[in-house]
């Protein structure tokens, strides 16, 4: 298969993958323009700025920190760790630490305890770092074939990890929550709606893009 023929055929899971990453009132319209994504560099830069990416190197690094390990990994610690104990110990838990942010970690832990898909949150490291990947090129930090190494790396992860959308689409926005203590614990059942828009009513890119 020649490099060409290759970045086609991966291009319908970066296209179903990286329109799960705009949240808010634009979010249903990047799910059914996936292609519109990174046409702005200004709100790149933006999101880049707000990540704390500066530059090439910097970006790099994420990436191979997002691959190899991620929120994913804290998240399935932290899931190890209150799985293993009573519910009383999980309050309890939660209940003693000053950390604002281990605090909010803890709670999305807890409040899908048992509810989460085997691979844990792996979707959202999945989807930002491919995200990254596709938004670093359009800024000039990652060379075309930079670009496609790390999507060719990630791709069989979730292939791997994910035997459907559905429970890709649920880690994704399990993970959205536990990185950001700006989306509330209920984040899910408050927007069930625009997850079952996600599931049923998805682009095309979800079609052709199979998992299983």
């Amino acid at each position: 298969m020649t490099d060409t023929a290759a970045r086609k055929a991966l291009n319908d899971y970066v296209e179903a993958m990286t329109s799960l990453c705009i949240v808010g009132k634009f979010g249903e319209y990047f799910l059914h323009n996936p292609e519109m994504l990174f046409e702005r560099r200004s709100g790149l830069r933006g999101m880049f700025k707000f990540w704390d990416i500066a530059d090439a190197q910097g970006l790099k690094q994420n990436l191979e920190w997002t691959i190899t390990a991620g929120a994913r990994k804290e998240f399935a610690e932290l899931y190890n760790r209150l799985s293993s104990v009573s519910e009383a110990e999980r309050a309890s838990i939660g209940q003693n630490t000053d950390d604002p942010a281990r605090k909010h970690m803890l709670s999305v832990v807890r409040q899908y305890l048992w509810r989460v898909p085997t691979a844990g949150i792996a979707a959202h490291d999945y989807s930002m770092a491919v995200f990254r990947a596709c938004a670093g090129r359009k800024l000039g930090y990652l060379t075309e074939q930079e670009k496609w190494a790390y999507i060719g790396v990630v791709i069989p992860m979730v292939k791997g990890d994910f035997s459907s959308w559905k429970d890709y689409i649920y880690s994704f926005h399990i993970g959205a929550v536990f990185r950001s203590h700006l989306l509330n614990a209920d984040y899910i059942s408050e927007n069930s709606i625009l997850l079952t828009k996600l599931l049923f009513t998805r682009n095309d890119s979800f079609r052709r893009a199979t998992l299983g």
